[in-house]
């Protein structure tokens, strides 16, 4: 009896470890297979993300925009035809995607996409690597969002430093 005790309390530490080592991972799923590299060929990246050049977000695309050209199957690729099959099932129920946010900036930060990519012209790869080219949905960020990295970037470019920059 206490070895099954002892097995329970082994197999419950070994899944509250796999689940914080899978949480800190930042392994996300998205609610569809999107690929950036059969979009970025036909769209510019504000048709997804509206607002980059005017905002502090860049914004996640919304059903409207994916409408906008997925009115009817787009693909011939099995993988792909079932991936439309679900934005429609989206469209009938009027339903948003429920995209999975990868990128945060902690609530003691402040950070600008408009600052960053119209004023600095940083491209989108500084940050989120090459995602044009990708093929599969990010899971998870390129480059991780710590200060380090932000001040390194500012230091190398030599932009101010100042903590209140960033820090509000």
């Amino acid at each position: 009896m206490k070895r099954l005790g002892l097995a329970l309390v082994v197999a419950l530490f070994l899944i509250v470890i796999a689940g914080i080592y899978v949480s800190r991972s930042g392994a996300a799923r998205q609610p569809l297979r999107f690929i950036h590299k059969a979009h970025a060929k036909e769209a510019k990246c504000r048709a997804c993300h509206p607002y980059y050049e005017k905002q502090a977000s860049a914004g996640l695309p919304r059903l409207a925009d994916c409408l906008d050209c997925h009115e009817g199957t787009q693909s011939k690729e099995p993988e792909d035809v079932k991936e439309e099959a679900k934005l429609v099932q989206y469209a009938e129920k009027k339903a948003e995607i429920r995209w999975v946010r990868l990128y945060r900036v902690p609530g003691h930060s402040f950070f600008s996409h408009r600052r960053h990519v119209v004023l600095a012209k940083l491209e989108c790869k500084t940050c989120h690597g090459e995602i044009e080219a990708s093929d599969v949905p990010p899971r998870r960020p390129a480059q991780p969002i710590v200060m380090d990295w932000c001040v390194s970037c500012h230091r190398k470019e030599k932009i101010s430093t100042d903590c209140n920059g960033c820090h509000r």
